[in-house]
């Protein structure tokens, strides 16, 4: 067959490609509404209970990226950044699209020009991966030193320290439901959002991305709403009213050396309460812990009266007994030389104690015993 007869028959099979449709330009969208006054009377205390130093919720820069992925490779491109930012009473979110790769450096610094005008920056995991991943655009599209270096508020860790005992799962769509008190409804689920841009590359159909585009709203909002939550909580500790809470937070704080805030808390979140529902359940159970560890402070500040209280305490409010007598028998046996005391109390424990734990107490008592005599 001839080059020229291949050549006609290849022009008849294949039809003439569609020329793919010109997108280029950033797509920019602005959403207002009105701040709550939490946001804005959120001031410098607070902030540093929180753990950062930041003047106001003024000065931050609320930012939330959608991607083309969830890796930070080469390839992952963030297509769409959310910015959230108070103007008056109002909180104002900025959203800027790329419609097409060329847009990126566009994107970029559009971004850039926003984060000039804040000194801190608030996200949701957003050290780990929004921002790292900016950064790397900037470098590819040799844009490096940009963005300016802004004070990272990054809202994930403080939410798990105050709340993951208590709702297990800290994703931000569930603190949006079972902490704030919003749940989503007919949301975008965060695994289909590539798949919606890629189609839309291929298509040009903008209005595959009106779901993207208010999930990724949605998300900066939360933003400022969880931040004045979880500053408030960690700035006024002690009105926090789930127990599970206040032992949690009382951990935080006594992470942060802050002990004597913990041991408010850790008092606050051992006292007893009716048991009139499962989690009231699992509440009574972080009461004993709650105990333990105040106990644990005043042992190692060597103030034994205040640790001998709340042993007794325990005891009588039946919350971790084998470790109560436990610590009692080493009190009585290292501190008083009451040896007899002390074999109570291990016997008491022995009674209590998990087999895993038998074994240890057994040494104890046989070792008391020969001291006794």
């Amino acid at each position: 067959m001839s080059s020229s007869l291949l050549k006609k028959l290849s022009t008849i099979a294949a039809p003439a490609a569609k020329p793919r449709p010109s997108r280029r330009g950033l797509l920019v969208r602005r959403y207002a509404i009105p701040a709550g006054s939490a946001l804005l009377t959120l001031d410098a205390a607070r902030f540093r209970a929180l753990g950062f130093d930041v003047q106001s919720a003024g000065d931050c820069l609320f930012l939330d990226t959608e991607t083309t992925g969830l890796s930070r490779g080469a390839g992952t491109v963030a297509f769409l950044v959310g910015l959230g930012y108070l103007d008056g009473n109002e909180f104002v979110v900025e959203q800027y699209l790329m419609r097409d790769y060329p847009d990126e450096p566009d994107l970029l610094a559009a971004v850039a020009a926003a984060a000039r005008r804040f000194s801190a920056v608030v996200t949701f995991n957003g050290a780990n991966f929004d921002l790292p991943l900016l950064n790397s655009r900037f470098t590819m599209n040799r844009m490096r030193g940009e963005l300016p270096p802004l004070v990272s508020v990054d809202l994930l860790l403080p939410a798990r320290r105050l709340w993951k005992l208590r709702i297990k799962s800290c994703r931000l769509a569930n603190l949006e439901a079972q902490i704030l008190g919003a749940p989503r409804e007919h949301d975008l689920p965060g695994s289909e959002v590539p798949g919606r841009y890629f189609s839309f590359l291929k298509t040009g159909d903008e209005s595959l991305l009106t779901d993207v585009l208010d999930h990724n709203r949605e998300d900066v909002v939360s933003l400022g709403k969880l931040l004045a939550v979880l500053s408030e909580a960690y700035f006024q500790p002690e009105m926090i009213s789930d127990p599970i809470d206040l032992f949690s937070a009382g951990r935080a704080f006594e992470r942060r050396g802050e002990e004597h805030t913990a041991r408010r808390l850790y008092v606050l979140a051992s006292a007893p309460r009716p048991v009139t529902s499962l989690s009231a359940l699992t509440a009574q159970k972080y009461a004993g812990e709650a105990n333990a560890r105040l106990y644990a402070m005043y042992r190692r500040a060597q103030d034994w009266e205040n640790a001998l209280a709340v042993l007794s305490c325990m005891l009588t409010r039946k919350q971790k007994l084998a470790f109560a007598h436990v610590e009692l028998a080493k009190y009585l046996e290292h501190r008083k030389r009451d040896y007899a005391e002390a074999l109570r109390h291990v016997d008491a424990a022995f009674a209590l104690a998990p087999e895993a734990e038998r074994a240890a107490l057994m040494h104890r008592r046989e070792r008391l015993i020969r001291k006794m005599r």
